[in-house]
């Protein structure tokens, strides 16, 4: 296992040793287009000459992306791809770096999809193409009381999902997704754990929203009343004392 101490920042982790010019870079999990908009902003700042890949399950998504994009006259750098993480329609050993931000738990939603994921990126990555992976470590239990809403979020949302037969996301820890990059054949790997940012009054906005959606379609009304007073509860804790999420790790591996 090899772990790094944290003596730069999360950005300077990230970025380390990361030359973006003449790349085709795979963004794994288009999400809030974030990570996308964030790749082409650097590539435009620095005048390279790359080209980005934007793959998500959920063609939603490209339309957040998109407005973010349109807002900073990057859209022309940009492929959307439709298609699951686990299997994509991309060629074998076309990309050179592929990046994926709060997205390995989502992958992580049932027995294996990681796994063949993670085979996936193997496949696209050319040899010696890079990885950078990062997502928040497992925190089934607040160890400060500033962790508090993030924990019961997670809660909530997983205990939700149960009830209603949906899948949902899986913390994995930085070694165990070291190891299944092994597994798989990747080289080098290295992670680095950094503690989590605030959370912002939209993240918990938007938790409100999508978890009360999703408690609505609990048959059982008392269920369904206890878990919407539990979402109610993390959004005037929140109001009252905020919060930060769970710690992140970014894992650097090669092909």
């Amino acid at each position: 296992m090899v772990r790094d101490d944290a003596l730069l920042s999360f950005e300077e982790y990230f970025w380390q040793s990361v030359d973006l010019d003449r790349k085709v870079i795979l963004d794994a999990g288009t999400g809030f287009g974030i990570t996308t908009s964030g790749i082409a902003r650097r590539i435009y700042l620095q005048k390279l000459k790359s080209s980005i890949i934007s793959v998500d399950i959920d063609p939603q998504s490209f339309k957040l992306a998109r407005k973010r994009l349109l807002e900073k006259s990057l859209l022309d750098l940009i492929t959307f791809v439709k298609a699951d993480l686990s299997h994509m329609p991309i060629q074998t050993e076309s990309v050179d770096i592929i990046i994926s931000t709060r997205t390995i738990s989502d992958i992580n939603s049932s027995p294996g999809r990681l796994t063949r994921a993670i085979a996936e990126f193997y496949r696209i990555l050319k040899k010696g193409g890079q990885s950078i992976l990062s997502d928040e470590c497992p925190l089934p239990k607040a160890v400060h009381e500033e962790e508090k809403v993030a924990v019961m979020r997670w809660q909530l949302i997983k205990a939700i999902s149960h009830l209603i037969g949906r899948q949902h996301s899986n913390e994995v820890e930085p070694g165990d997704l070291e190891f299944m990059m092994k597994l798989v054949g990747f080289q080098e790997c290295k992670w680095a754990i950094f503690k989590g940012e605030q959370i912002s009054q939209k993240r918990i906005k938007h938790f409100v929203q999508t978890a009360t959606e999703m408690a609505a379609r609990i048959d059982d009304s008392n269920l369904k009343n206890a878990l919407l007073e539990g979402i109610e509860n993390v959004r005037k804790i929140f109001n009252k004392e905020g919060g930060i999420f769970p710690s992140r790790y970014i894992l650097h591996a090669t092909k």
